[in-house]
């Protein structure tokens, strides 16, 4: 009988769900476990077909969307298919490793086990927190489209990537850069080598200059190095990329690759009437502005800035992103975002010669990010990376001033430690490589020959304790250092 606690449903096929309200399981999974139980017992045969979304949700006492998540996660796993006009049912051929549990067998938990996975040594760069990364949302998405993907998908043919999930980006970059472009400008890219390849063949040509900031990206400088493009190097100051004295030096550069939001690796964010004089250099030089915007969604303090982009409105920025530091950098996609103007160019270069980037995550990220899903997980993210950033700079704060300047931007997923000019830091990060700590000297991002000395440390993929513990090591060995160089 039916009660407060335990609503049953006797459904077509005789068998009984229930919802337990004083159990702490989640609703959707106590669905989900509970058709999944009967399916591997042999009572739900292949083929059946299950009541709609409305009519369990309403027998349940539950909202629908907590069917419907249910009922796409058993999706995801391959125990339900749906077809036009049939339904949900049974899958019809259930994987072998799922019968061979065994009659009467259950399985108690709605993900299957992950593997356990070697520790990274902190402070080791390009890391993202996987802990508290939604696995299971993402793998149900991932699942649906692959096991069924729609026909569009299969005969798939647009070189500049997925429109759902272009319309998607453009979205986001309205509401979070205040970029306001259209789909047909957005160009899906596998990383960013893939896309300052694909900007630096349809814009640039043997013998172009191009201001890049110094220190700067080295990927940045390698890839558009190629073909004989010039890579001037550019000093920054507290403001970001030094136009005024680039372009006295290189008064014929067709371009600029600049990091704006939090310069790379320094963490200088460039402020309004810096950018305005670049956006005025371009104008009056004729020339292109590449904006690298790797992880602006990680700012801790307001809101992010907006972007350089959404100042131009001469049409001469191109700006590109990544999904490596916001979402995975396993499933390797970016984007670029092109001026009108442009998209006849970058569309013949990319159907000529570039391979565009693989569609198999392309339609579940979009699905992600129309479902609110992708900007929850940001500020998700935020909130973990600002305790962790927070934690790591109460940790490393007894070492300064006296053993190094410790730059924290309030943005970003690095601390930087100044050291003074005296200093090695190339022997410092092989010092602390020997006590199982991982740095970026800063002198290694410069491509002239005045350098300065630093630590680059990242934080995002540690937790609280284990950032604790290396900042605590690495300040033993700055001391002991410093005490044998006054010694």
């Amino acid at each position: 009988m039916a009660t407060a606690k335990t609503r049953p449903l006797i459904t077509s096929a005789t068998l009984e769900l229930g919802i337990d309200r004083d159990d702490a399981e989640a609703f959707q999974s106590q669905i989900a476990r509970q058709v999944r139980e009967l399916v591997l017992s042999g009572r739900l045969k292949p083929g059946v077909k299950l009541p709609s979304s409305r009519a369990l949700s309403e027998q349940l006492g539950v909202a629908r969307a907590t069917v419907v998540d249910a009922y796409e996660q058993l999706l995801g796993e391959g125990y339900l298919e749906t077809r036009l006009g049939s339904g949900t049912t049974v899958a019809a051929e259930l994987p072998e490793a799922l019968l061979s549990t065994g009659k009467g067998k259950s399985t108690t938990t709605a993900s299957a086990p992950r593997q356990k996975r070697e520790p990274a040594r902190p402070f080791r760069a390009g890391l993202v927190d996987w802990e508290h990364f939604p696995h299971d949302d993402w793998g149900r998405i991932l699942g649906r489209y692959w096991r069924n993907p729609p026909i569009t998908l299969l005969e798939h043919n647009d070189p500049f990537g997925w429109l759902p999930l272009r319309k998607a980006i453009a979205t986001h970059l309205f509401d979070w850069r205040g970029i306001a472009c259209d789909a047909e400008q957005v160009i899906m890219t596998a990383g960013g080598s893939d896309a300052f390849d694909l900007v630096r063949r349809a814009v640039f040509q043997p013998g172009d200059q191009l201001w890049l900031e110094d220190p700067g990206y080295p990927t940045a400088r390698r890839v558009f190095g190629l073909a004989g493009i010039k890579v001037e190097a550019v000093a920054i100051d507290s403001e970001g990329l030094m136009v005024n004295e680039a372009s006295q030096r290189f008064p014929k550069a067709r371009g600029a690759f600049v990091t704006p939001a939090r310069q790379y690796p320094t963490g200088v964010t460039m402020p309004l009437s810096r950018r305005l004089e670049l956006l005025a250099w371009a104008k009056q030089a004729n020339a292109i502005i590449i904006e690298d915007d790797y992880d602006s969604e990680y700012r801790y303090v307001g809101r992010p800035l907006p972007a350089l982009m959404s100042l131009d409105r001469d049409a001469r920025v191109i700006y590109s992103g990544t999904f490596s530091k916001v979402f995975s950098p396993i499933i390797r996609l970016g984007f670029i975002v092109v001026p009108k103007r442009l998209i006849d160019v970058f569309r013949h270069e990319r159907t000529t010669f570039g391979a565009p980037p693989s569609l198999l995550v392309q339609p579940a990220l979009a699905q992600f990010m129309e479902d609110g899903q992708f900007a929850v997980h940001i500020r998700r993210m935020r909130r973990l990376y600002s305790a962790r950033r927070d934690c790591l700079i109460k940790a490393l704060s007894p070492g300064a001033p006296s053993l190094f300047q410790l730059d924290a931007p309030p943005s970003g997923l690095q601390l930087l430690l100044r050291f003074p000019p005296s200093a090695d830091d190339e022997v410092l990060h092989r010092a602390l490589l020997e006590e199982g700590i991982e740095t970026q000297p800063l002198s290694e991002h410069y491509a002239g020959r005045t350098r300065e000395k630093g630590l680059l440390l990242s934080f995002a993929g540690f937790r609280e304790e284990d950032l604790e513990k290396a900042a605590a090591r690495l300040l033993a060995v700055l001391r002991s250092r410093a005490g044998a160089a006054r010694g």
